[in-house]
């Protein structure tokens, strides 16, 4: 699990226009904003960049995993709505 000292928060400005592009990226890639920029960012500067993206979406993917096994009331209820998350996210791939 990523430690709090582990991310930055950054306030950052950018125009009205390559907002509304990431934006639409984000949407179209089922992913947030804020992950479109580090995936965009991860591509761009490659190597480490990429390593700490992608084990940032796996911690992401592991806590998504843990709140649907807490919603479901049945261990077999919570296998098939992760199998279901799993699958709609590789299907937006």
């Amino acid at each position: 699990m990523a430690k709090k000292s582990d991310v930055v928060g950054l306030r950052l400005r950018m125009p009205a226009g390559v907002h509304r592009l990431l934006a639409a990226s984000a949407k179209r890639n089922n992913r947030s904003l804020n992950s479109e920029i580090l995936w965009g960012l991860a591509q761009y500067l490659g190597g480490d960049a990429q390593k700490h993206v992608e084990h940032m979406a796996v911690h992401q993917r592991e806590v998504m995993h843990n709140v649907l096994r807490a919603l479901a009331s049945d261990p077999e209820a919570a296998a098939k709505m992760i199998a279901g998350f799993d699958k709609g996210m590789e299907d937006k791939r």
